[in-house]
């Protein structure tokens, strides 16, 4: 027996029962039905500019350790409880200490020589699966960190191998990173108001006045005082400082000042001194965005930014207060 998918008669027009938002309609019209165009365009540019996603840890100093070593990720922002890496140029994530937490991460990933990474990641005692290879000479496997959070990886997949990375802004060349509470210290200066386009002189002459002195052997390095805006700084006054014992006297001539015990967040750079303060107000600007603990208020006591200039690098000191998750931008 035929079976009749559509009933024989049917009645004029149709009803249409519109369910959510769905992207089509069906709607009346002279002798049946017509599909209409989608309730929302696809608009050009999409919403999302980028996928950041995050992973729990235990301690993060050492996964920040691992994920360099091993993933070859490079650290943007951190403090004692978070921290934001970048992946690859302009495809960052973020690390956050939790130990509860830890583990739940899943992370897939391309890359453009899986093997090559596989090699490496075995020579560094990684937990990773055997390579498989599958059409199209596609590679994957997957891998997990210490915490046990994992890691898919790919390459040779849709053709993704001939993308490029997305621009992203130049950081400072950072070198390292650390906390340290450093003691009460005392210090000896020469003041210097510094022309940012040309430090050498300024600083060079301050450094003479001091070595001048019996002051002892203590390390020399510039004292900055915070300021509020780094943008469009020009020149800045600051001191070239020699660190005193308690039990010495003070010249008439310097300037004495004592900085209160405090935490610091040390960040190394690998640059020269005329580089490092030739991109002052860049590089203040960029500390001053490390996120996740109340920095030192400009003008307050201890609120200054320590730079000791060493053969290899250059160590910048940033004052915080250590327990609240909060934040002073500056400018």
């Amino acid at each position: 027996m035929r079976r009749e998918i559509f009933p024989a008669k049917q009645e004029s027009g149709c009803q249409v029962q519109r369910v959510g938002r769905h992207p089509y309609l069906c709607r009346r019209k002279r002798g049946g039905i017509r599909m209409v165009k989608k309730l929302m365009e696809v608009v050009d540019v999409p919403v999302v500019a980028s996928v950041i996603p995050t992973i729990f840890v235990t301690n993060l100093e050492d996964a920040l350790e691992w994920y360099c070593r091993c993933l070859k990720f490079r650290v943007l922002a951190f403090n004692p409880h978070f921290a934001t890496l970048e992946m690859s140029p302009g495809r960052i994530c973020w690390i956050r200490k939790d130990a509860e937490r830890k583990g739940q991460g899943q992370l897939n990933f391309h890359v453009k020589d899986a093997v090559a990474l596989h090699e490496h990641l075995v020579r560094e005692g990684v937990d990773v699966d055997p390579l498989e290879v599958g059409v199209a000479d596609t590679h994957w496997y997957i891998l997990r960190d210490p915490d046990g959070n994992s890691f898919g990886v790919w390459s040779g997949l849709f053709g993704l191998n001939e993308t490029d990375n997305v621009n992203r802004p130049e950081f400072p060349a950072l070198m390292s990173y650390k906390f340290v509470k450093v003691p009460a210290i005392r210090w000896a200066g020469v003041a210097a108001t510094v022309d940012i386009d040309s430090p050498d002189e300024g600083i060079f002459d301050a450094a003479s006045h001091l070595s001048l002195q019996a002051l002892g052997e203590g390390r020399t390095f510039t004292v900055n005082p915070i300021i509020e805006k780094y943008a469009g700084v020009k020149q800045h006054r600051l001191w070239v400082c020699r660190e005193v014992a308690n039990d010495l006297p003070m010249p008439n001539n310097l300037v004495e000042i004592t900085i209160p015990e405090q935490h610091y967040a040390v960040f190394s750079f690998n640059l020269s001194q005329t580089d490092f303060r030739n991109r002052y107000s860049g590089i203040y600007r960029w500390l001053g965005k490390q996120f996740g603990f109340l920095k030192t208020e400009p003008g307050s006591a201890g609120a200054y930014h320590l730079e000791f200039f060493l053969e290899d690098r250059i160590e910048a000191y940033i004052p915080y207060s250590a327990g609240p998750d909060e934040t002073h931008d500056y400018e």
